[in-house]
Parts: structure tokens; sequence; C-alpha cells
């Protein structure tokens, strides 16, 4: 690229904006820039073309101190002083993991499903960066490969968005709709699955060069159970993967025959399937080689469960004699051994409605007037904002004088794909143990938010998939237990008045409820009731609650609990409105800063003669005198900044922030 010709960009807002969300970054190259005559010399043997592709990302600095803590803003401000245009690198293995796609085939092969799909990516000069958490159980390490998919872990980095290339093409993000940058603990984490499918990969230059021993395609002594993320040769894909099947469900505790019996269900979604003799070959040689490495366990070959009674049919008036009222778990809501779906867009309160129905199931508490019915334990599989999600329980359990400690509500520690056996099975195993150490409590309700997060890495919109969602849904957890599974997803993208994804799951569904948030609150409308009359709409407004512990600025910390709204009574909606102006003081002072900022060009308008009410601010302006005057730090900026425009004291008008009436009271009332 001709340094000359183009203006070099200034990416230190770019790396502010990356050390904000916790991202450890360090300074690369620049392809505006020429390279130094070390680099040319020591690093490229005097090959300019070489220097020229290679400087843009190459370290400027000694960075293996930053992998494991990020640089302090003292750091960052050195460094952007010194290179206002460099490119940066995101440290992988610290906070992200990170699939480097680098060619249209290695993107076109993670996009069509064998990955556990992620809604952070980045585009790059040939394919694609996919960005993961980082999973402390089941760390990955740096591993470039052959075949165009490299796994960037620990001792990695990545170049950042906000960058150039060397042929002038900027890596820029590409993100989900409803997914927000700052929160990296909602990213899914890499399984070993889904190495295995990226090692398995290949552009077919040598994967017919490499010969393999044993009906397995590869040597069962070179390949540890149960599978670690450890690299596998190329070519491995089928066989390696129904090893890892294997090898989980032996750890498990899973039974031969039933391996078995769920291995051909998986194979059968081949194309094209093992033959049965591989099959029954990888089974075989994965429990021998377990055995061998963990002499003093057994794997027992029947289940221990009776078999299932042989298909029959019985007389009508055995089903009249049986018949029975609706078996409620919260009166004319959620019934007990159903499946039911609460979908809205995202920010609509879905998930404070799920954690409220939680929450009063697990505790007795009558939900709203209605009547709980089977008061149990709860399963609550999360997938996204664990960090609000534990606020959100606190902030329940004060409002409503509860102690959680002896409640029997339970909440995951990650997402699971449920389209897929083996996490299905592993969920369900989770709730077995938990059932059998806290004294045999079978759930009442398991709740799964949200479906995106918790699918895995197939298509929501594809026939199959969704089935096989519902599938595992009833086999491990509804059927199993007899309780009520609530779905939370999100509306269509083109339809707001639909959940979003194939139509099988509405078909599948015993209820479903439409959220809609507006200016006059929450409602909830029925779409679907399969056995009893239709609810009319429930409306709620969110009540905030002061939350017992400040954050490091000293200002109080709040979150949310529902509070039923009667339409009818305009007082208690004077009441909560009332409630939700109140703020701390550090968003206080960001607000009056902005109007601080908007009199005064408002009054340098006028001074030109000039229209007063083109008065504009810009986030960035804004930023800038929050820091100056020390109302925030740099690393608190945008949590607080997006707490004040998600609560509508302000309103993004990119790239201008605007005063809200509401925001607009607050100075009033100050």
């Amino acid at each position: 690229m001709s340094s000359a010709s183009v203006k070099p960009p200034d990416t230190s807002k770019a790396a502010w904006e990356l050390n904000e969300v916790g991202l450890s970054i360090i300074p690369l190259g620049s392809p505006y820039e020429r390279p130094p005559q070390w680099f040319l010399n020591d690093r490229c043997g005097g090959d300019e073309k070489k220097a020229a592709a290679d400087w843009p990302k190459t370290p400027r600095i000694g960075w293996k101190q930053y992998q494991d803590q990020a640089p302090t803003d003292t750091n960052i401000e050195h460094w952007v002083t010194l290179w206002p245009c460099c490119n940066w690198a995101i440290i992988t293995g610290h906070k992200v993991v990170v699939v480097d796609a680098d060619s249209a085939a290695a993107v076109e092969f993670i996009e069509s499903g064998p990955v556990t799909r992620t809604p952070l990516r980045a585009l790059t000069s040939k394919g694609k960066h996919y960005y993961y958490r980082v999973n402390p159980d089941n760390p990955v390490r740096n591993c470039a490969q052959k075949n165009k998919i490299d796994i960037r872990g620990a001792g990695g980095y990545v170049v950042a968005p906000g960058s150039t290339h060397a042929d002038g093409t900027r890596y820029q993000w590409e993100t989900d709709e409803s997914y927000a940058l700052d929160d990296l603990f909602d990213l899914p984490s890499l399984t070993t699955d889904d190495i295995a499918a990226i090692n398995s990969f290949d552009e077919g230059t040598e994967a017919n060069t490499n010969q393999y021993v044993g009906n397995l395609g590869f040597s069962v002594s070179q390949y540890p159970v149960p599978h670690v993320g450890s690299s596998l040769a190329e070519g491995e894909g089928r066989n390696n993967a129904a090893a890892s099947i294997v090898g989980q469900y032996i750890r498990q505790g899973v039974s031969l025959q039933q391996i078995k019996s769920l291995l051909d269900q998986w194979n059968a979604t081949n194309t094209p399937p093992l033959s049965c003799n591989e099959l029954n070959t990888t089974i075989a040689s994965v429990a021998r080689t377990h055995l061998n490495n963990h002499p003093e366990s057994t794997i027992a070959i029947e289940p221990v469960m009776a078999q299932a009674p042989p298909f029959q049919f019985s007389h009508v008036t055995d089903l009249l004699n049986s018949a029975g009222a609706i078996n409620w778990l919260i009166k004319g809501f959620l019934e007990m051994d159903s499946l039911c779906v609460l979908f809205g867009e995202p920010a609509c309160g879905k998930s404070f409605i799920a954690i409220d129905l939680a929450c009063c199931i697990a505790t007795g508490n009558s939900w709203h007037g209605k009547s709980v019915k089977k008061m149990g334990a709860v399963f609550y599989i999360a997938g996204e904002g664990f960090n609000g999600l534990s606020r959100r329980i606190m902030a329940w359990q004060q409002e409503h004088g509860y102690s959680f400690a002896k409640v029997p509500l339970y909440i995951s520690q990650y997402s699971a794909a449920l389209t897929d056996m083996v996490n299905a099975h592993a969920v369900s195993q989770s709730i077995e143990e938990t059932i059998h150490q806290t004294g045999g409590e079978a759930p009442s309700l398991i709740v799964i938010d949200t479906l995106a997060r918790n699918f895995g890495p197939a298509d929501e919109n594809g026939t199959k998939e969704m089935n096989l969602f519902i599938n595992h849904i009833d086999h491990y957890f509804r059927q199993k237990y007899g309780c009520c599974v609530l779905v939370v997803h999100h509306t269509g993208v083109g339809n707001k008045d639909r959940a979003r994804g194939n139509s099988a799951l509405k078909g599948a569904a015993d209820a479903e409820y439409a959220v809609v948030k507006n200016d006059e609150g929450i409602k909830i409308s029925t779409k679907k009731m399969k056995d009893a009359e239709a609810l009319p709409p429930i409306e709620f407004q969110l009540k905030p609650v002061t939350l017992p512990f400040c954050d490091e600025d000293g200002d109080p910390q709040a979150s949310c609990v529902l509070q039923y709204l009667d339409p009818s009574n305009a007082q208690s909606i004077r009441v909560v409105k009332g409630m939700e102006s109140h703020i701390g003081s550090t968003q206080r002072h960001i607000i009056q800063t902005l109007d601080k900022l908007l009199k005064e060009a408002r009054s340098n308008l006028v001074g030109q003669e000039r229209d007063p009410k083109l008065a504009r601010i810009e986030v960035k302006h804004l930023r800038s005198q929050c820091l100056d005057d020390k109302i925030v730090g740099k690393n608190n900026w945008s949590r607080t900044f997006d707490s004040i425009v998600e609560r509508k004291f302000l309103e993004i008008q990119s790239p201008f922030v605007m005063l809200t009436d509401k925001g607009s009271e607050v100075i009033s009332d100050a």
C-alpha cells in the first residue's frame, strides 16, 4: 500500500474501545508506514515486499506479559501517543479464543454448522475471525494449521477490527443484531467437538495423502480418550467426532447399549453416514482405551433402568377414565408436562418475566395473583447476561423478602447446544446429579434462556434442526420429569408478531406468549393456548430496586423487578415512573454535563445569529468532557453511559447524544 497516497486513519479510539470491553491489546505496525530497517534486514532478509506484507501484523513491543493481564491505561496512553495510526492486536487466551478462517472455503465450512455459532465475528482480508469465550476448564493453546483454519488461543494474537491489512482491506466487526460487544461473557466457548471438527477441515490438498491405521481411520493408542481438544491429523472428521461422543458418554456412565442407540441417531445425520462396522469398532476401541486408562472403573453393557414397554394400544374407555383437570403449574398460565414459548424483541423484558416466574415457582410465591400449584425446583439454563441475571435475582429476593439459601433454584454456568445429543444428555445428567445431591426434588420448571444461545451451531430456520431441538427437550426434560419447559426466544426479523425461526417450535408448543415493551410498560399477550382459554393481556412495569452494594465510584447499584400494572389505575403508573428516575450521582453528573455542553453550544449559535435548536453534542465530546472532569474513569465509561441510555435518560442519534424529557426531569429535580 502506498503510504503517500492514502491518509492514515487514527486508530486510537478503536484501541480505547477494545480496552474498555476488557480485551488485552498491543500495538502493531502499520501499512501506511515504511517498515523499520531492523525488521527489513533481520526478519525479512532484505525482502521489501515481504516486509511490507508482514509489518502491519507484527508487534511493536514485547508482549508476552499481556497474555495474563491487560495493559494499563498508562500503557495505552503511551502507545496511542507514539503510534496514533498503528494497527492493533487482540491477545488470545485472555478472555477470548479466536478461530481464524483464512479462506472462502474455510468460512463456508465454519458457517455450514459443524462448529458452534458465535455472535461475534470480524471480517478479515481473506476470511473471518470467530470469537469465543475462554473456558478455564478447557484451555486452548495457540495452534496454526496447514488447512487455513487456525485456532488462536493462549500464546497467540489476532489483528483487531479497526486495523488495516497490507492490501488495504479494513478489519471490521460483524455481530449478531442482539449482541453487545461489551459483554464478552455472553460468548459461547469452543467445545472439544468444535476443535475436532476444525482439525478435520481440509481444502482437498493433503487429505488423500495421509494413511491411517485400523478401522477407525487412526490409531487408538495415539488418540487419548476422553478427547480434550488436542490437535488431530487432517481427514479424521466423522470418526473422531464419533470417538469423542463415545468418550463423553462413557464418562457420564451411559451403558454401551445406550451409547450405540445414541450414536446411531447421530450417525443418521451424517452425509454419508459411517458404516455399522465402523461405529461398533469405535465403541469397542474407545471403551477398551478408557478401561486401560482407568482400570478401577467399569462400563455397563445394559442400561440400569428398565426397558421401555412394547408399543401397545388401549381402548378409548381407558383414556376417558384417566381424564382429569388441567395440571397447572401456574393457574391459567403454565401447565406441567408442557412446552411453552415466551418471545419478544431484544431488551423487551423477556428475561425479567422468566426470572420472575422461576423465583415464584421455586419459592411458592403467587405470580401476581395467580397461584403456584406445583411449587418445586427450577433449573435455569442461561445463555446470556450472567452478570445481569445475578442482579435481577438479587433484586427479586430483596423486593419479596426471601432468602434464597434453601430455595431450589439452580442456574447453569454456561449455555448448552441442545440440538446436540451429547450436550442435551450432559445437561440432563447434571440435573440428575443436582436432584440426587439435594434430596431428590425433581424440577417443576426448566427455563431455556434464550433459544439462540442454547441452540448450538445449527440453523434455527431448518425444520430438521428445530425438530432435533424439540425432540431433545421432550426426551431429556419434559417427558423425563413431567415438568414445564419454558423457552425464551426472539421475534422474527421481518415479522415482530411471531417467534423467529422454523414454525415447528410453535407447532410443538402447548402455549406461546408474546412480550412487547413500550412507553407504558411490558405487555404479555397469548398467541397460543392449546388446552385452555387464552388469558387477556397482562401488563407490568419494571420497578427499580436499589441493591445493597455500590460500584467503585460509590454509586448505588440497581436492578428491576416486575410490578403488575392495572391500566385503570393511573396512580400506579405515576408511582413506578417516579421510582425509575432514581439514579446515582455519577449518572446524574453525566446528564448535567451534557446539559451544560448543550447550553454552551446554543449560546455559541446565538452569537453566530444561528438557530440554537441546531445544537448537537457528539458522544465522543461528552465522553471526553466527563473524563477531563473526572466524573467517571475510562474503564467505567461504557457501562455507566450505556445504563443511562438504556433507562432512557439520554437518546443516541449517532454520532450525537440527546437529552430526553426524562433526563431533563432529573436535572430539574436536582
